[in-house]
C-alpha cells in the first residue's frame, strides 16, 4: 500500500521491526523513507512535549535563584541577569521556535544547545566562589544531564554531544577551581561522568523503545487500513454485477431500503421502473450466448445514461431484467424515464453483428418492455409491494406487445393503468 509519497513502507517497515527484536544494541535511525514518516507524523507531539516540559523545566531553572540568594548574596545580581535576561529569553525563543513545528534538526539541536547553555550559566555563577558552592554546582549539573536525557529525551546523537560537552566544561572548570580539593574534583568529576553515562543509556533505552512502539502501530495501522480495503472491494465485488459492472441483487436490497426510508422522512413519492428485454430467449438462440451477454451489457450502459440525478439508482434484477429507483420522482417523471429507456434500447440496444451473421427479423432486435410503479411511503406501507405493482405492470406490457411502457396504479389510490403506445419501429 503506497502512503501520500508513493512509498510502500510495509517492506521496509517488517525489516525494521526485525532489527529491533533481533539487535538489542543499534543504531536508531531508519530506513531514509521510513525515518522521513517518523519525524512528520511524530513531529507535532514531540513539539508539544518539549515546549511544556522545556517550560517546566525553566520554571525550576529560574527558581534556583533563591539558592543562589542564601549561596552567594553578593553575586545575586549577576545571578539575576543570567537566569532572567540571558538563559531565559533564550528558552523562550527556542519555545517559539519548537512550537513552529519546523524540522527536527532545528528543533533538536535547538534543545540541546539550551542545555549546554544551562551548563554553563550553572559553573560560571557556582565556580571559584567556595567549596560548598562549587560541590552544590556539581548538583546543578547533574540535573541538567537529567532533564537533557531523560526529560526532554534529546535525540540521541544531540544527546551523545550535549553529554559530552557537559562533562568536558565541567573537567575544565573543575581543574580551574582553587576552593575544591583535589579529592572532592576527582569525586565530583567522576560522579558526573557516570551520571552523564547512566542517563545518555536511559535516553537510549527510551528512544529504542518510542521508535519500536511507534513501528508495532505504524504496521497495526497499515494492516487495519489494507483489511479494511479488502473488504470493501469484497463488498464492491459482492455488490457488483459481474456482467454488466452494475449493482446486483444485492446492493438493490440494501439502496431500496434507504431510499424508502429517507423518502418516507421527508414525505416525498418514490418511483420504480422494471425493465426486461425482449425476446431474450429468441436472441441466445438466434446469435448464441455471447451475443445474448453484449446485448444486456449495452442495455445496462443505456439505462446508466437515461437517468436524472445521482440518486437515481439501476441494479440488474436477474437474468435479462433491470429494477430502477427514482427518488422523488412523480409518475409522470418516472413516466418519462421510463419512455427515454425505452426508446434508447429500441435505437442502440442491439449491438452489431458479426459480418457473416444473418440479418435479424424484425422480433429478434433488442428492445424492453417497461413497468412504473410509484408510491408515497407510510409507515404502514411494504416496498416490496411498490416493486410487486412494477413487474405486474412490466408483464402488461409484454402482453399488450412488448417494447412499451406500462403504468401501475397509485398504491392506495384507484386509477387506469396508463400505457406509453411504442413508436414505429422494429420491435
Amino acid at each position: 500500500m503506497a502512503d501520500s509519497n508513493n512509498f510502500d513502507p510495509i517492506p521496509a517497515l517488517e525489516d525494521e521491526i526485525r532489527r529491533y527484536e533481533t539487535e538489542h544494541i543499534a543504531s536508531l535511525s531508519f530506513s531514509r523513507d521510513l525515518e522521513k514518516r517518523f519525524q512528520r507524523e511524530t513531529g507535532a507531539a514531540r513539539a508539544r512535549m518539549l515546549l511544556v516540559q522545556g517550560l517546566l523545566s525553566l520554571l525550576a531553572y529560574d527558581f534556583f535563584i533563591v539558592g543562589d540568594y542564601f549561596m552567594a548574596p553578593a553575586n545575586i545580581e549577576r545571578a539575576a541577569i543570567v537566569r532572567f535576561g540571558i538563559i531565559t529569553p533564550l528558552v523562550l525563543l527556542v519555545a517559539m521556535l519548537v512550537k513552529s513545528r519546523r524540522s527536527a534538526f532545528l528543533r533538536e539541536s535547538a534543545t540541546s544547545i539550551l542545555c549546554v547553555l544551562g551548563a554553563i550559566s550553572i559553573l560560571y555563577l557556582h565556580h571559584d566562589v567556595s567549596a560548598s558552592v562549587s560541590v552544590d554546582a556539581q548538583t546543578g549539573l547533574i540535573l541538567v544531564l537529567l532533564v537533557a536525557n531523560c526529560m526532554l529525551r534529546i535525540d540521541l546523537p544531540y544527546a551523545a554531544a550535549t553529554s559530552v560537552i557537559i562533562t568536558i566544561l565541567d573537567a575544565i572548570s573543575l581543574v580551574s577551581d582553587a576552593q575544591l580539593p583535589v579529592s572532592n574534583k576527582m569525586v565530583s568529576g567522576g560522579m558526573l561522568a557516570w551520571v552523564a553515562m547512566l542517563t545518555f543509556t536511559a535516553n537510549y533505552t527510551m528512544s529504542r523503545e518510542r521508535r519500536f512502539s511507534y513501528l508495532l502501530q505504524l504496521r497495526g495501522r497499515l494492516q487495519r487500513r489494507m483489511l479494511a480495503e479488502a473488504n470493501a472491494e469484497l463488498l464492491a465485488l459482492s455488490s457488483t454485477d459481474r456482467l454488466t459492472g452494475l449493482p446486483n441483487r444485492r446492493a438493490y436490497d440494501t439502496r431500496l431500503h434507504e431510499l424508502w426510508q429517507l423518502s418516507l422522512e421527508r414525505r416525498h413519492p418514490i418511483s420504480v421502473v422494471m425493465v426486461d428485454v425482449d425476446h431474450f430467449k429468441k436472441l441466445n438462440d438466434t446469435h448464441g450466448h455471447p451475443y445474448g451477454d453484449r446485448v444486456l451489457q449495452r442495455v445496462g450502459s443505456l439505462l446508466q445514461q437515461a437517468l436524472r440525478a445521482e440518486d437515481d439508482f439501476v441494479a440488474r434484477f436477474g437474468g435479462e431484467e433491470f429494477v430502477i429507483l427514482l427518488p422523488d420522482a412523480e409518475p409522470h417523471t418516472a413516466f418519462k424515464v421510463a419512455e427515454r429507456i425505452r426508446t434508447l434500447v429500441q435505437v442502440a440496444g442491439s449491438p452489431a453483428l458479426q459480418r457473416d451473421s444473418i440479418i435479424p427479423a424484425q422480433d429478434v432486435w433488442a428492445t424492453v418492455s417497461c413497468g412504473v410503479a410509484t408510491a408515497w411511503p407510510t409507515a404502514t406501507l411494504d416496498p416490496h409491494r411498490l416493486i410487486a405493482d412494477a413487474d405486474a405492470a412490466m408483464y402488461r406490457a409484454k402482453r399488450e406487445g412488448r417494447n412499451r411502457v406500462c403504468a401501475a396504479p397509485l398504491q392506495h389510490t384507484t386509477g387506469k393503468i396508463a400505457v406509453f403506445p411504442a413508436v414505429a419501429g422494429r420491435g
